[in-house]
């Protein structure tokens, strides 16, 4: 398999790897045998290069461009044009990317917490020893940043609800740690983001099973949930907790007053509700669903960074997940847009936009920043690092 350059592609040629848009959907699939109109649908959407089995290239190149014999030739030399090396092809190491020891925990703590939603539903009330005993379930999966790489290269389309309040709880244990709260506080944040969707368990299973997005009535009802949740915790043994009630009712809240269900601003909104938005939503557009494809973590980076920029979510909360969350995806290999495999080797910490700088495993260094037309699709498993 060899990348090609859009200059130099014929048709007849045949992909080695997906090519994707913008948007990340597959454009055209691997094994797709070239047309010229399809060679046009490259050009049109930017794409400079793709990937392509190697005896396709050459075999399409040499009938596209019958050799002209000329004086190098006729003397058995090389022209200098064709002579020149390529980099190094980076071979990875055999790393576990996927933590069988951390998949079999999270398992385990995923069954609880589907019990914990089910009970919930059943009797109409928290069990508060159950939620206590489940925070501490909890604490093991989220004692290092690298979790992110973990729950990030899981399946969890199905269930993504409870695989959703799985994440944020994780990732909510893990701001405990950047913003250094003390344990018992952190233990809290972690309950609160477990506890966030529980209003959820007052609404039909039929209408938490539409597959697609809502229409504006289905919106208004989901929008319910947050209210529902505070009712739950207002007859639980947390009821007079402000923060854990508060980051249930305002997680959907946003510092400009623009979210729901109150239209509260930033001073109104408590800290755990602030916390807690910036990792929803992280999550939310993280995370595959049915129905919509998961964004690179990057991609949701700079969504979550214009939104800090625009007075939206807390500065202040909002930097530290992305910094942090960044560094730890650090070494990570990933699948790029133009269906290579490369591995990040730098994150420029002083920008919080930034892109980081990837290593093709070709040798190639890749500025993600000044590379407009490549981006990092998705995190790879170990398994499809040593397909590649």
């Amino acid at each position: 398999m060899k990348k090609c350059s859009i200059g130099r592609l014929r048709e007849g040629m045949i992909l080695g790897r997906d090519v994707y848009k913008d948007d990340m959907t597959i454009l055209l699939g691997e094994g797709t045998v070239l047309t010229s109109k399809m060679l046009d649908s490259l050009a049109d959407h930017d794409i400079f290069s793709v990937y392509i089995q190697a005896e396709d290239e050459e075999e399409a190149i040499s009938a596209a461009n019958p050799p002209l014999l000329g004086e190098d030739e006729e003397r058995g030399e090389i022209p200098a044009e064709a002579a020149e090396e390529m980099p190094a092809k980076v071979v990875p190491k055999k790393e576990r990317l996927q933590d069988d020891s951390y998949v079999r925990q999270y398992d385990e703590v995923f069954a609880l917490l589907k019990k914990f939603y089910a009970d919930t539903r059943t009797a109409s009330r928290i069990d508060a020893e159950a939620a206590r005993s489940l925070t501490r379930k909890f604490l093991p999966l989220c004692e290092s940043a690298k979790a992110i790489v973990q729950i990030y290269n899981m399946e969890t389309e199905e269930d993504y609800r409870l695989h959703h309040s799985m994440h944020i709880a994780i990732l909510a244990g893990l701001m405990g740690q950047f913003l250094k709260l003390r344990a018992s506080e952190r233990e809290r944040l972690i309950m609160a983001a477990f506890l966030l969707d529980i209003g959820t368990t007052r609404i039909a299973l039929e209408f938490l099973e539409i597959q697609g997005y809502y229409s504006d009535a289905e919106r208004r009802l989901m929008q319910k949930h947050v209210r529902l949740g505070q009712e739950l915790l207002a007859r639980s043994a947390f009821g007079t907790d402000e923060q854990i009630v508060g980051a249930v009712l305002q997680h959907h809240e946003r510092n400009d007053g623009s979210g729901y269900p109150a239209g509260l601003k930033k001073e109104q909104i408590c800290g755990f509700a602030r916390i807690l938005a910036i990792v929803d939503i992280f999550d939310a557009m993280a995370s595959n669903r049915a129905y919509k494809r998961k964004r690179s973590p990057f991609d949701v980076f700079k969504i979550l960074a214009d939104d800090i920029l625009k007075g939206r979510l807390d500065t202040e909360y909002g930097v530290s997940f992305i910094r942090h969350i960044g560094q730890a995806l650090n070494g990570c290999w990933v699948r790029l847009s133009d269906g290579g495999v490369g591995k990040i080797v730098y994150i420029d910490e002083s920008r919080l936009d930034a892109l980081p700088v990837v290593q093709t495993m070709e040798g190639d260094f890749l500025d993600l920043n000044t590379n407009g037309n490549i981006k990092i699709v998705s995190l790879l498993t170990s398994e499809e690092v040593q397909g590649a």
